[in-house]
């Protein structure tokens, strides 16, 4: 059986993934991985044991989300602070570009995805979230090794059913005939009322160029050899994957060099380098592009569905620069003294480096005759310096004891550097000219810095093989935590009871069973020092464009009004505290083998936003006092249902889940119920819950309406008509208002896990892994837009564009009644139960089929020296079970909207190659 929560590299070695997030998704219970979009090389989001702290922005999504480590580096994720300059945040400004997608599976020894207490205790407040350990290849002693591996494949393009403007006619007709007025017939838009217009009235073929066949192909090549005193391992290759929607792609370089030497007894020296350069060629959608411009052109018109031309609109954008490039790499230098046979010193340093490329360029035919052109530069730097001592010591025979002292010391640097410039002389200028009259040229510039120092001491004992006892004590302190708060001290413990090991304990059922309990406090690191910095404010009117710059004082009273929220003094850490109660047993003479652990999870005094009086000029203060609660169940069952037999058939199965509740256990200042924009949060309930108006139909005429005091009911004080909602109005005031929605469902799903069945017969293998998540839903708004066109095309805002995936049929219409669009109170607003969906779905997700031809005594006899000649074929995103009304309920955003903007998760169809020597 594998260690626990270690991934099963054999099942995933054949599908061309490109993420560590691919690579651990469904392969180990309470990781909960959403794919917002089937782009490769996009960002993705990872949830560890279920939300810690609400997510009520893109920007937040990163503080839920566990650390990725790689030999020991903990990999610095993109810092949010240019969120601070964006208007939107649909995407990050720069390459926006996946962190982990620079470790390629083929240099992957092991991954464990740490859920232990006390393990993610041991690895410090960067580790609070959950942590994905990474080990690569490491050098090897004796006979050298060489490995090549090589696939080619293709992501076939979906089967989509595409419109014209005669469907869009037919569909908004509906509304025309029974609610409009001479006036709207009028501003009824003009490329659907002219039905000669082949542009819109023509063929709807834009699908063939949008939607394609598209190749992917990769080559690994990896050489370990050495000594036991002198070894090395070096692998490199380079990944080419396309996405089946829009010409998408990713690349990847990558090398890695380990080499481990002792040229004492007492003296071993270690060195490891990763190595990846990734460049993405990014979607062509007008509202990313439009949002990073942050400009807005006429909307009215959508683009043509006709092949032809749209055809037209790619040749222009054949000019546009859009180039995406992130530079990483990790360095790992370390030393171990053996000062006796019980007493050894390691000291190790960590360098993580990445940087960000973007240079974008559009000209003037997709700018309404302006062009536009920007450059973003940055980085993240990390470095680690650690020092250990251990001691063994054997009290008795029975007694065995281990201590270990140490201090880290860490220091991150996150830098960016962004200028843009509107209308420059023509196109064929593409720099930015700065000083010149005639172009209009804005540059952003900011940095943050983090330090942390730890220092720690643990021990543990083992008594016999019956029980471990272990334990840790941990001080931590930040640099952006206020100094009379700067340091926080956290005690972990833990204990496993052996109850029946095979040594004298025995049973006829099992052959190991063991017991474990868990608790660890680890603190919650903040990446923002505006916190540190006593009491400042970012204002409106002092910085302008520039939100990320901010002021400080010991009190505020000039720049009105505060858009970031005051921060004042006793700003403390945040933290988490996990206790787990572990099963872990083998039985049926090792045939089985069943892991659960009963988790809760209370991360505590985080920091939110809470409101105050208006006068005051502060959009909220920003205070501590958040505690939120994860409480549930993972479970991994692995069994083998047949088990080799003379006719060489072995069937393995395992299936893994984890159950999953969050509930909020406290505001700041005792608050019971607190509204950030659209988010409701109540003591007692879920964080992830959608705040909704209860929809009961349509008021179809006059008398229908409620009626008090001779009033009609109101929203917000204007009287429903015929043809509006009907909402229902919980406290019975004849007023629809926001004291009338309601949390209902969750955006989380309460049940995620994966079932795996492995085959062998002879030399030939197969595995089929199927991912499932379920009890969670979805807010659909695409479908939203499409009913509410009257203000999103009257509005002339991003949410009024049409992108060439309009002209297709993805949306169930005899789902939604027809409510007057015209009408004041917004009856197709995305915040009603109308358009909440069941979100849960089933996916064969990934499937193999592989041939060892070394395993044939004809080849071992011509070919002594190889050990694997494995030839596959593999497929992925082959099948979705869903009752989600639209294209696929995975492509949901990080708040539970689906947009309509992800792009497919596409079958993709592999042939590969394995070789060793």
């Amino acid at each position: 059986m594998d260690s626990k929560d270690t991934v099963r590299l054999s099942e995933i070695n054949s599908q061309p993934f490109i993420s560590v997030l691919e690579y651990v998704k469904g392969q180990a219970s309470g990781l909960y991985i959403q794919e917002k979009s089937g782009e490769p090389g996009a960002v993705k989001q990872v949830v560890f044991r279920g939300l810690g702290s609400p997510v009520f922005s893109q920007k937040d999504a990163i503080h839920v989300q566990p650390t990725v480590y790689v030999n020991g580096i903990p990999i610095a994720r993109e810092n949010n602070f240019t969120y601070g300059m964006q208007q939107y945040d649909f995407n990050r400004l720069g390459p926006a570009t996946d962190n982990f997608a620079g470790i390629d599976l083929s240099t992957i020894e092991s991954i464990e995805v740490v859920k232990d207490p006390l393990k993610l205790a041991l690895l410090g407040p960067l580790a609070a979230n959950g942590a994905i350990w990474i080990r690569t290849k490491p050098g090897k002693g004796g006979r050298r090794e060489i490995s090549f591996s090589a696939y080619t494949g293709v992501a076939t393009a979906p089967s989509v059913t595409p419109v014209n403007a005669q469907y869009e006619n037919l569909f908004r007709r509906q509304f025309y005939n029974r609610y409009a007025t001479p006036a709207d017939e009028l501003s009824y838009p003009t490329y659907l009322n002219d039905s000669t217009n082949v542009n819109y009235y023509g063929p709807s073929n834009w699908n063939q160029l949008y939607y394609q066949n598209q190749p992917s192909y990769n080559a690994n090549l990896g050489i370990r050899g050495g000594s036991d005193r002198a070894n090395f391992s070096f692998y490199g290759g380079y990944t080419n994957n396309g996405a089946a929607a829009d010409d998408t792609r990713f690349r990847r370089y990558h090398a890695l060099f380990n080499v481990n030497m002792a040229p004492y007894k007492w003296l071993n020296m270690g060195t490891v380098i990763n190595a990846s350069r990734n460049t993405r060629d990014r979607n062509r959608s007008l509202r990313d592009r439009f949002a990073e411009v942050a400009y807005t052109p006429n909307l009215s018109v959508p683009m043509s569905p006709n092949r032809d031309v749209y055809q037209g609109y790619l040749e222009n954008y054949n000019t546009v620069i859009d180039d995406n490039i992130v530079n990483a790499g990790q360095v790992l230098l370390t030393l171990d003294l053996y000062l006796s046979k019980k007493l050894m010193y390691n000291t190790s340093l960590s360098i993580d480096y990445s940087e960000g490329y973007r240079n974008t360029f559009f000209p003037q035919p997709l700018m309404e005759e302006n062009n536009f052109i920007s450059n973003y530069f940055g980085f993240n730097q990390r470095y680690l310096y650690s020092n250990k001592l251990f001691w063994e010591h054997e009290a008795s025979p029975d007694v065995q004891l281990n201590f270990a002292a140490g201090s880290i010391y860490q220091e991150d640097l996150y830098r960016y550097n962004y200028a843009r410039a509107y209308d420059g002389p023509n196109d064929f200028v593409r720099v930015n000219i700065f000083n010149d009259g005639n172009v209009f040229t804005n540059q952003w510039s900011n940095r943050e810095d983090f330090r942390m120092h730890s220092v720690y001491f643990s021990a543990a004992m083992r008594y016999r093989d019956l029980l471990d006892v272990k334990t840790l004590l941990r001080y931590d302190g930040a640099s952006t935590v206020q100094p009379d708060n700067r340091w926080l001290f956290t005690p972990s413990f833990a204990a496993t009871y052996h109850l029946i090991n095979g040594s004298g304990r025995s049973s006829q059922l099992f052959d190991q069973l063991d017991l474990g309990l868990s608790w660890a406090r680890i603190g919650k690191p903040n990446f923002n020092s505006r916190y540190a910095i006593g009491p400042n404010y970012v204002s409106d009117l002092a910085w302008g464009s520039e939100a990320g710059l901010l002021s400080y004082n010991g009190f505020a009273v000039v720049s009105r009004p505060y858009s970031e929220g005051w921060v004042g003094y006793n700003m403390d850490w945040a933290y988490t505290d996990h206790a787990a109660l572990d099963l872990d047993a083998n039985l049926l003479h090792s045939r089985m083998n069943i892991r659960m652990s009963a988790y809760l999870k209370k991360d505590q005094n985080q920091v939110i936003p809470v409101p105050i009086p208006a006068e005051y000029g502060y959009s909220s203060r920003l205070l501590n006092g958040m505690s939120v609660q994860n409480r549930g169940l993972d479970m991994t069952v692995t069994g083998q249902l047949l088990q080799p037999s003379a006719a060489g058939l072995h069937w393995t199965s395992s299936v893994n889940l984890n159950w999953n509740r969050n509930k909020l256990t406290s505001l700041p200042n005792g608050l019971q119920e607190l509204t950030v924009g659209q988010r409701k949060l109540e003591v007692g309930e879920a964080i992830d819950r959608f705040w909704l108006f209860q929809n009961q139909g349509i008021y179809t005429n006059i008398a229908e309406i409620p009626v008090l005091n001779g009033e009609p009911m109101t929203f917000d004080g204007i009287p429903f008509q015929p043809g509006d909602p009907v909402w229902v109005d919980r406290n019975n005031d004849f007023v629809i208002d926001q004291h009338d929605r309601v949390l209902q469902g969750n955006a989380m799903p309460k049940v995620v896990g994966a079932f795996q069945n492995n085959f062998s017969y002879r030399n030939f293998d197969l595995s089929l892994q199927f991912y499932f998540a379920l009890g969670h839903q979805l807010l659909n708004q695409r479908a939203a837009n499409k009913y509410d066109f009257i203000n999103n095309e009257g509005a002339n805002t991003l949410d009024g564009i049409r992108e060439i995936f309009h002209w297709q049929q993805d949306i169930d219409i005899l789902k939604y009644p027809i409510y007057n669009p015209w009408s004041a109170v917004v009856p197709y607003r995305v915040n009603q139960d109308l358009f909440l969906e069941d979100a849960s779905f089933v996916k064969l997700r990934a499937a193999s089929l592989a041939y060892d031809f070394a395993k044939r005594p004809a080849f071992q006899n011509r070919f002594k020296t190889m050990r694997k000649a494995i030839v596959y074929v593999s497929g992925n995103n082959l099948l979705t079970w869903t009752k989600f009304s639209g294209a696929d309920p995975e492509l949901t955003d990080f708040n539970g909207y689906y947009s309509g903007y992800g792009l497919p998760l596409a079958p993709i169809y592999t042939l590969g190659l394995k070789l060793e020597l």
